[in-house]
């Protein structure tokens, strides 16, 4: 008898209850983007709280429907393997479920996957609104006036400068 409750599963339930905290809010980590259009921040912000509103909720419900299959069945050896055939595991219901026994582990599987599909679909929405709300040319401004002034190196600093130029200063002092 094995019970699934993974840690994927309960890291899912995490993220997606920040993700839904953060959309109520309006507050969080999730909110830190540089060069937004200008005149355009407020448009961003409240577009991107009912995204995360929405991405929350589907998350929640992906992760609960895995952690609700794992605490209502086990997967266990049904038929015993014989010289000729082998083992059989299947979901076993670890208690009655009553009027809940609709919520076979086929039916959960089917509510995580779909869930997990918009999840998905909103995640590729969201990064496609987000590039709409930036400005490119603001970014390419900044980069161009620091990486100048900032490197000497051809290609710019990508590494760190320390770790890959050998100054001898010891020779320097001698």
């Amino acid at each position: 008898m094995t019970d699934s409750f993974s840690l994927f599963d309960i890291l899912l339930l995490a993220i997606s209850a920040y993700v839904l905290y953060a959309g109520i809010t309006g507050k969080g980590r999730l909110y830190n983007m540089e060069n937004i259009k200008e005149g355009m921040e407020e448009e961003f912000k409240a577009m991107t709280r009912k995204l995360y509103i929405v991405l929350g909720s589907i998350m929640i419900i992906n992760s609960a429907a895995s952690l609700l299959r794992g605490a209502l069945y086990s997967y266990e050896e049904t038929v015993a393997a014989t010289d000729t055939t082998t083992a059989v595991y299947e979901w076993v219901a670890k208690k009655d479920l009553g009027s809940f026994s609709f919520l076979t582990p086929t039916v959960l599987g089917v509510i995580s996957y779909v869930a997990l599909g918009i999840t998905m679909a909103l995640i590729v929405l969201l990064i496609i609104k987000m590039r709409k709300y930036t400005d490119k040319e603001a970014a390419a401004k900044k980069k161009a006036a620091a990486g100048g002034a900032a490197c000497s190196r051809n290609g710019g600093c990508v590494l760190p400068k320390s770790a890959f130029e050998f100054d001898d200063e010891d020779k320097k002092q001698d």
